[in-house]
């Protein structure tokens, strides 16, 4: 398969781009021949990859984190409007992923190692299977309507904040992915105020709930190793929808790691619900941010929708 890397050089405070000559030796190594293209900008992979994908390349391996696979992934589909049916780019490519990211969370759904060698292995070695994409249409922070793809987990509320914090931390990614989103969702919590929200899921009743965060979720982990969705699967064709509502900052410290390990579900402030299709909209002048995939992109109210098997994986 003629494939190419489309690699962000930024990825883990720029440690993806001083290894890359040794990546790239063992990605052709184990694969034959990886063109290779680099970011520059926000969005630039999404760009990149439509390139790609027109020019005929079979093979699109994404390198870098969770937030440089939800471009590449945008990329396999021409640019969305909002209302508008989706349109992919290619019916035959594939996706790889080498993640080494700050949080590196969608590869744990698959039981992954971090290491370049096993990710590496992965991929040369790695089944085809299909791969479940999630469209959210939303809007964004200039008010305007809007919408853009997922794979791993959209979310809204104390997360949305996390997010933003994330990308402004420096001194704490010293400390590697989990410190930055843990310390992060420390000052997420103290700065934001629940809010209701009303949530339905596919055509059941709407839900009136005051979230702390809900999670849309395709993959299992966010938020650099919380396992938040544990019966998560990325190819059956539905969400599972985690919210955690009503909790005051002591129902948290008591047991911070209790998301960690997946045990949050048992609380009884924590809701879970399945389905294709999740609408929700905040209470009137309130403004509750999104994730997704570790980015920052707008506001409720939103529609996330799954696309069964939309892409095909190799990993």
């Amino acid at each position: 398969m003629r494939a190419r890397a489309i690699v962000n050089p930024n990825s883990s405070r720029g440690r993806l781009a001083r290894a890359w000559p040794e990546v790239h030796a063992k990605l052709e190594a184990a694969l034959g021949p990886v063109e290779v293209v680099f970011t520059d900008a926000p969005m630039a992979a999404a760009r990149l990859t439509r390139e790609a994908l027109r020019d005929g390349v079979e093979l699109v391996i994404a390198c870098g984190g969770d937030g440089t696979n939800n471009e590449v992934v945008n990329g396999f589909f021409e640019p969305p409007r909002p209302g508008a049916p989706d349109v992919k780019v290619s019916e035959t490519a594939v996706l790889s992923l080498l993640m080494l990211g700050t949080g590196g969370d969608f590869r744990k759904s698959f039981g992954a190692a971090g290491d370049v060698d096993a990710q590496v292995r992965q991929i040369a070695e790695g089944r085809l299977r299909p791969l479940d994409v999630g469209r959210l249409d939303y809007v964004a922070d200039d008010g305007s309507p809007a919408a853009r793809y997922f794979i791993n987990i959209a979310s809204f509320g104390v997360s949305g904040v996390v997010d933003r914090e994330v990308n402004r931390a420096r001194f704490t990614k010293l400390f590697g992915g989990k410190f930055t989103y843990f310390a992060a969702t420390v000052r997420g919590l103290l700065r934001y105020r629940p809010t209701e929200v009303v949530l339905q899921v596919d055509d059941g009743p709407e839900l009136a709930l005051v979230v702390n965060t809900a999670a849309v979720c395709n993959g299992r982990y966010f938020g650099g190793g919380m396992h938040v969705a544990p019966m998560a699967d990325p190819s059956d064709g539905r969400f599972e929808v985690i919210a955690m509502h009503d909790m005051g900052l002591l129902d948290f410290v008591r047991d911070p790691n209790a998301i960690y390990r997946g045990e949050h579900l048992k609380h009884p402030k924590v809701r879970h619900l399945s389905g294709a299709r999740v609408q929700a909209r905040a209470a009137p002048g309130a403004e509750v941010l999104l994730d997704v995939d570790g980015e920052a992109p707008g506001r409720l109210p939103a529609t996330f929708t799954v696309l069964p098997g939309a892409l095909t994986l190799r990993y």
